[in-house]
C-alpha cells in the first residue's frame, strides 16, 4: 500500500487505515524510549492516543492538512502523536523550540504555532465538544452512535461489530459508519459555531 492509498483509507475512517495507524505509529511510539517513559508517568495509555488522533484527524479535520506530496504519511502522524505525549507533561505548557520548529519546517511538517491558551483547558473543551457532538448522534440514532463508539475507542473491526450487534452485513456496518462521522462533522462545526454550551446529561 502507499502512502497515498493509506491517507486515502485513514480519511476515510476505513478499518484497514487505521488500522495500520495503530501498528506503524501508534503503537511503536508508545513502546519507544521517546515516550514510554512520559506515557508512564502521566498515566497516558497507547488507547488514548489512538482516540486523541482519530479526534484531531477525523473530528476537527486536521487530515486535510495532510499534503499528500510524497512526503512519509507515517511521520506525519507520528509528529501528532509524540505532541499528544509531550503535553500531557505540565511542565512541558508553554515550551517553544525554535530549533524543532524550523527543523520541522524543513521536513515538510506544519508550521508550529504559540499556543494562545492552556493545554489543558483546550484539551478539556475538545472533550467537551466531543461529548456533545456524541449525544446529538445518540438522540438522532442509537446504532449509529454504537457504531461509531465501537470504531473510534474500542478499533473493533466491521466484522466484529456486524456480529456483535447483528447488524446485516460488514459493508453495512461501514456505510452506517461513514454517515456517524459525517453527522459528528456537521454537529462540531455546527456547535464551534454556535458556541459550545456545557455538556448537560
Amino acid at each position: 500500500m502507499t502512502d497515498h492509498e493509506w491517507y486515502e483509507l485513514v480519511k476515510a475512517g476505513e478499518d484497514a487505515g487505521w488500522k495500520l495507524v495503530w501498528e506503524r505509529v501508534v503503537e511503536p511510539e508508545s513502546l519507544s524510549l521517546r515516550s514510554a517513559e512520559m506515557m508512564r508517568r502521566f498515566s497516558l495509555t497507547a488507547g488514548d492516543l489512538m482516540g486523541m488522533l482519530y479526534e484531531e484527524m477525523i473530528g476537527c479535520g486536521k487530515i486535510s492538512l495532510y499534503r499528500d506530496d510524497g512526503g512519509s504519511f507515517e511521520g506525519w502522524l507520528r509528529r501528532y502523536v509524540r505532541g499528544y505525549v509531550l503535553k500531557a507533561d505540565p511542565n512541558a505548557h508553554g515550551e517553544i523550540s525554535i530549533e524543532g520548529a524550523r527543523a520541522d519546517a524543513e521536513d515538510g511538517a506544519e508550521a508550529m504555532e504559540l499556543p494562545s491558551r492552556d493545554i489543558g483547558v483546550e484539551r478539556a473543551e475538545a472533550w467537551r465538544m466531543t461529548h456533545l457532538c456524541f449525544r446529538d448522534l445518540w438522540n438522532e440514532d442509537p446504532e449509529r452512535a454504537y457504531i461509531h463508539l465501537l470504531k473510534t475507542r474500542f478499533f473493533l473491526s466491521s466484522e466484529e461489530i456486524r456480529d456483535f450487534l447483528d447488524v446485516s452485513s460488514a459493508a453495512n456496518v461501514d456505510q452506517i459508519f461513514s454517515r456517524s462521522v459525517k453527522f459528528m462533522r456537521g454537529a462540531w462545526e455546527m456547535h464551534d459555531r454556535d458556541g459550545c454550551p456545557e455538556v448537560k446529561g
